[in-house]
C-alpha cells in the first residue's frame, strides 16, 4: 500500500490551522481577477475541462480548448486541487480505469494537492451502455461485499495516481435495509485498508441529517477524524418538504456550528471548501462570495465569536 503525506497543504498561505478554497465555477471569474487573494486554493472539477467521447473511441478525451487556457491561467496564480465526479467508484456494474489515468496525467500537468471523488455509484449498466449516468448518487448497502469492491478499487486508483485518494460521504435518499455496518464504520474501515483519505462534506452531513432524521454531531464522532484532509461547506433549500443539497448560496448557521466544532478535532485537516453553484451567483454576489470566505477564517480560529458558534434552531 501506499505510503501518503498528511500535510498536502504545507507552506500554502494561510491564516488558520487550515487553508480556505473556492469550488471553482465559471462566475468566480471576476472577483479571482480582482482578489486572487481572497482564497488559498482553488477546487475545480477536471471533467468541466475536457470531452469524454466515450470508451469505443479513440482518442477518447480530449481538452476543451477555452476551459483549458483559463485553468492554466488559474494554474498561474492559484494551488490547485481536483475534485472528479465522474468515476463512480461504487457502481457494481464497470470500473473505468481510463477515467483515472486521464485523471492522473491532469494530476502530472497540475500538480494537484490532493485529489478527491465521491463515494458513490453514479454509472448503471443499460442494454445500450455501461456508462449510463443515473443523475443522482444511488443508495448504497454498506456490506462487506461492498467494501472489498471498493477497496480494491481505491487501491488501483491511488496506484495509477501516484497519491491518496480522498472519498466524500454523499447525500442518502432514502435508507438502504439490510447494511452489514453504519456508513462511519464503513469508511473507517475503507481508510484502515487502503490509506485513502475522507473528504466530509458537512452539509451533505446536514442533509441526511435532516431528511433521515438523525443527530450530525453524532455521526461525526463515529468517524475517524485523524482521516479527514479536507472539508466542504455549502447551502441548500427546501423544495416539497425535502431539504435539498442544492448549493444554492450561503452556508445554514448549523453548518457553521458543524465546522467550528469539528475542525479542531481533525489533526490532518488541510483545507475547508466553500462551494456553490453558478446559477445562484447573481443572488450570492462577489460580497456574499467574500463573506462565506471570512466566516469560514473565523470558525477555523482557535477562538470562535459567538456569532459563529450560535445555531439557528
Amino acid at each position: 500500500m501506499l505510503q501518503f503525506s498528511e500535510s498536502p497543504l504545507r507552506g500554502i498561505p494561510g491564516t488558520g490551522p487550515a487553508a480556505v478554497g473556492l469550488m471553482f465555477n465559471g462566475a468566480l471569474a471576476g472577483l479571482l481577477d480582482a482578489r486572487p487573494d481572497c482564497t488559498d486554493f482553488l477546487s475545480i472539477i477536471p471533467e468541466r475541462f475536457w470531452q469524454d467521447f466515450g470508451r469505443n473511441n479513440a482518442p477518447r478525451f480530449a481538452p476543451l480548448p477555452d476551459e483549458t487556457a483559463l485553468l492554466d491561467r488559474l494554474a498561474e496564480r492559484h494551488r490547485l486541487v481536483a475534485h472528479g465526479v465522474g468515476l463512480s467508484i461504487a457502481s457494481g456494474s464497470t470500473f473505468d480505469l481510463d477515467h483515472v489515468r486521464q485523471l492522473a496525467e491532469w494530476h502530472r500537468r497540475y500538480d494537484f494537492a490532493w485529489i478527491s471523488e465521491h463515494l458513490s455509484a453514479v454509472r448503471v449498466l443499460t442494454e445500450e451502455t455501461p456508462d449510463h449516468h443515473a443523475g443522482l448518487a444511488l443508495p448504497l448497502a454498506w456490506d462487506h461485499d461492498l467494501l472489498d469492491l471498493v477497496s480494491d478499487r481505491v487501491n488501483r486508483t491511488q496506484d495509477i495516481l501516484g497519491t491518496r485518494l480522498l472519498l466524500e460521504n454523499g447525500v442518502v435518499h432514502t435508507p438502504v435495509p439490510g447494511s452489514d455496518m453504519s456508513e462511519q464504520e464503513f469508511v473507517n474501515a475503507l481508510v484502515r485498508r487502503t490509506g485513502c483519505g475522507v473528504l466530509l462534506d458537512l452539509h451533505n452531513l446536514l442533509v441526511n441529517a435532516i431528511n433521515l432524521g438523525f443527530d450530525a454531531g453524532r455521526w461525526i464522532d463515529a468517524l475517524d477524524l485523524e482521516s479527514v484532509v479536507e472539508m466542504h461547506v455549502a447551502g441548500g433549500n427546501r423544495l416539497f418538504g425535502v431539504y435539498l443539497d442544492s448549493h444554492s448560496g450561503a452556508c445554514p448557521q448549523t453548518v457553521w456550528d458543524l465546522l467550528a466544532r469539528t475542525a479542531p478535532r481533525c489533526p490532518n485537516l488541510a483545507g475547508v471548501t466553500f462551494e456553490y453553484h453558478e446559477s445562484y451567483h447573481p443572488t450570492l454576489g462577489e460580497d456574499g462570495v467574500l463573506d462565506q470566505l471570512a466566516r469560514m477564517r473565523a470558525a477555523l480560529l482557535p477562538e470562535v465569536p459567538a456569532e459563529v458558534r450560535h445555531v439557528d434552531r
